[in-house]
């Protein structure tokens, strides 16, 4: 308030001397009267055109507070999804924004660093500006209205809590990513070791293992083809497994323009376009891959002469080096470093290693050429239409599952793939100075890996390999390069075979059931093998049996099907929980030993004595928590809405139980912890978040789920009206035609009012 103050004070002290003083006072409360974001920001002209745009939107809140969102042209439906994100949570929305800008240290201080210098090294912003300047008028029109939806909401809305930004601009919406070497066998002491010359004498935040979460973030799809659906209709599952707190949360929306856009699924917070959905005639949905999309270079600098130079071929190339600062919040103020930043025509350099440094190179694509292709696949009408825009390749890692009303199925395992020598092993860096180790364009999308209309009749994938998703209609891992593939099976992709292959015809009815089934296959591989290492082991130790004896007799009476009730549940999630912290602490031979491979296959991949003694410490941790190792799971399992990252969970406060268990173990509804910080419970922090199923006959059918309400404002009637409907693991209805969505209207009105 006290710079609003300033900047008007300053406005009319430098008025010409011929205005009155009288003129100067009607001014300045005029001034006065206007909203706060609009004397900073905003012109008169802009905020006519947003009133005006808005005229032509209506946003119809249905009864769970989706909105649907109509307007004239395209731009307006980018328009109405951003002041709807606005509207059920600004504050993720701002923070969607502030890391890709690199302003993240800004707000949170010195700790927050690094990721801002990545910002730089990666010229996610000069990208971003430049992007947007040469983009086609269309893709202008979508960020133009985007930016639009937010200002026009922040000058509606004065006291809306600013943590940083104060305007937004049309190439914000335009923000590369940027990537981690991490993938490809780099460290992250070797990821420190060069930061340390960026950053002289700045010590990078503690870095947590993620190793659980990441593994969480995946993705479930399952496409029915007419022939294995009992309605003979095509069925798609989208099911992302993600955060539920921080960046990368969904949105659920829906979009209509008569321009002929009719969408519906869900956006990720501070995008306008639907990432994975569905239209009058087809729907898609994406999971992670282990498709390798980018790659990692050892450059040898070794010129004494010249610094900047670094081998290739039979010769040096020239390094780009400069200097670019970044701002960090103290108790002083806003602080300023200059960091000393270095790309070879690989890309940026990100890490060290022994005497080389080491770059990175990755899709180059602009970020609006992603966007295009995006809105292409959202309009879709058919399988035709659908290849030609897969066919822009620009979405690098995705796999994408698709399914028409006209009956078709498909599958294409990465986008935008690079085409390389296979004499390599991409997994791991590669000599920058060979020039055999460049890139040769990218591989044509009838080349990458697929599966369109299996004689299987359905298709899967659960972040796993391609080739096994169609059962024997899958594609042969021998007519493809190795850098395409490099996934493994998981246990969620053995279960979703498992029940794909089984049944003969699917019912829309089955199908919402087999999305959730409750049966473990990582269990029902290895428990028998663990109870055989312990009777094996207990008949020569007596203290292990009077340990261990009637938790084995509870786990060998469990049908390895997670439950409320279950109390095996409790011993068998506590057991996964000990083996992972050992799995994470086992020494990497390579780049391509994971700690994801050693969390899938039929065999124990461990010794039988050991997994007895993580059993062992498994009833120990439920001693310690519960005073008992029999606890039923619902008591312990529970879903509890923060409204930030940051904030604890509480024992005490309330929440809802949860049969479903971690991913790895192969639960298709992956609900897994985290975020325990002294709480007696478990929570749920990532796993299910938007889920939808849906049946493609002449008039769409759609059922979906998000985890906790639209709206993160807990007065809202949204803000936990889901959260019981999806512990239990059922569905709502996804209103999608005009007339459902009026009869089940809430709200009707235009962006503004």
């Amino acid at each position: 308030m006290f710079c609003l103050h300033f900047k008007v004070w300053h406005f009319v002290s430098w008025m010409p001397n011929q205005v009155s003083t009288h003129s100067m006072k009607k001014l300045f409360l005029l001034l006065c009267l206007l909203p706060l974001q609009l004397l900073a920001q905003s012109t008169t002209e802009q905020v006519a055109a947003w009133q005006q745009q808005a005229q032509d939107i209506t946003i119809i809140r249905d009864n769970w507070g989706v909105p649907h969102i109509y307007g004239k042209k395209d731009a307006d439906c980018a328009f109405g999804i951003m002041y709807a994100q606005c509207e059920d949570n600004y504050r993720q929305l701002e923070e969607s924004f502030i890391g890709p800008l690199g302003r993240a240290a800004e707000l949170y201080g010195e700790d927050r660093l690094q990721g801002d210098v990545s910002i730089a090294l990666f010229e996610c912003v000069k990208k971003a500006k430049a992007d947007y300047a040469s983009a086609s008028s269309f893709i202008k029109s979508l960020c133009n209205g985007a930016a639009a939806g937010i200002n026009y909401y922040l000058y509606k809305h004065p006291d809306t809590v600013r943590r940083l930004l104060e305007h937004y601009e049309p190439w914000f919406f335009l923000l590369p990513g940027i990537d981690n070497p991490s993938g490809h066998g780099i460290t992250s002491a070797e990821i420190r070791s060069y930061n340390n010359t960026m950053l002289p004498g700045h010590t990078p935040e503690g870095e947590e293992d993620n190793s659980i979460e990441e593994r969480e973030n995946g993705s479930n799809a399952m496409a029915i083809a007419p022939s294995h659906s009992a309605s003979g209709q095509a069925m798609l599952l989208i099911n992302p497994h993600v955060n539920f707190f921080g960046n990368g949360q969904r949105y659920e929306c829906h979009l209509i323009s008569e321009q002929g856009l009719n969408v519906s699924g869900f956006a990720i917070f501070g995008t306008f376009y639907i990432w994975s959905g569905f239209n009058p005639y087809s729907g898609w949905t994406h999971t992670n891959s282990g498709v390798d999309f980018t790659d990692v270079y050892l450059e040898r600098f070794d010129n004494a002469a010249d610094p900047s130079l670094y081998r290739y071929g039979n010769g040096y190339r020239t390094a780009t080096i400069w200097t670019d600062t970044v701002r960090y919040k103290t108790a002083a103020g806003l602080q300023s470093k200059a960091v000393l930043l270095r790309k070879t025509h690989h890309g940026p350099v990100v890490a060290k290693r022994d005497s080389f440094l080491v770059s990175m190179k990755n899709l180059t694509d602009p970020q609006s050429s992603y966007i295009e292709q995006c809105w292409k696949m959202c309009r879709s009408k058919n399988l035709r239409q659908f290849k030609a825009a897969m066919n822009k390749r620009t979405l690098g890692y995705p796999n994408t599952m698709y399914a028409d009303r006209d009956g078709n199925t498909a599958y294409w395992h990465g986008n935008a793939v690079p085409k390389r020598s296979t004499q390599f092993d991409w997994r791991s860096p590669v000599d920058g100075s060979n020039p055999a180790t460049e890139w040769q364009g990218l591989h044509r999308l009838k080349d990458i890996i697929q599966v369109i209309n299996p004689a299987s009749g359905w298709i899967q994938n659960c972040n796993s390999t391609p080739y096994l998703a169609a059962g024997s209609s899958s594609p042969k891992q021998g007519d493809y390069p190795a850098y395409m593939a490099y996934d493994k099976q998981t246990f969620r992709a053995v279960e979703a075979v498992r029940l794909l292959s089984a049944t003969d015809k699917i019912s829309y009815a089955d199908f919402e059931k087999l999305v959730v089934s409750n049966h473990l296959p990582m269990m029902a591989n290895w428990l028998p093998q663990i109870l055989a290492a312990y009777d094996s082991m207990a008949t020569t130790s007596p203290a292990l049996k009077e340990k261990l004896g009637a938790v084995a007799d509870t786990l060998r009476r469990w049908n390895y099907r997670y439950g409320l009730n279950s109390q095996a549940t409790s011993i068998a999630v506590m057991w996964y929980l000990q083996y992972d912290n050992w799995n994470n602490s086992q020494p990497k031979q390579s780049a391509a030993d994971d700690n994801a491979t050693n969390l899938q296959g039929n065999e124990l991949p461990m010794s039988g004595a050991t997994a007895v003694d993580l059993l062992s410490k498994a009833v120990e941790a439920l001693n310690k928590r519960f005073d008992t190792a029999f606890v039923n799971w619902g008591d312990i399992n529970r879903l509890q809405r923060l409204q930030s990252p940051s904030d604890n969970f509480d024992d005490n406060k309330p929440s809802w139980p949860v049969a479903a268990v971690p991913s790895p173990l192969g639960s298709l509804f992956a609900f897994g912890n985290g975020f325990t910080r002294g709480q007696q419970k478990f929570y749920g922090a990532r796993g299910n978040t938007y889920t939808a199923i849906v049946s493609f006959g002449p008039r769409i059918q759609a059922r979906s789920i998000m985890y906790f309400g639209q709206s993160a404002n807990p007065s809202s009637s949204h803000y936990l009206d889901q959260a019981p409907l999806y512990a239990a693991g059922k569905f709502k209805d996804a209103w999608f035609y005009k007339e459902d969505v009026l009869t089940h209207a809430e709200k009707t009105y235009h962006p503004g009012e």
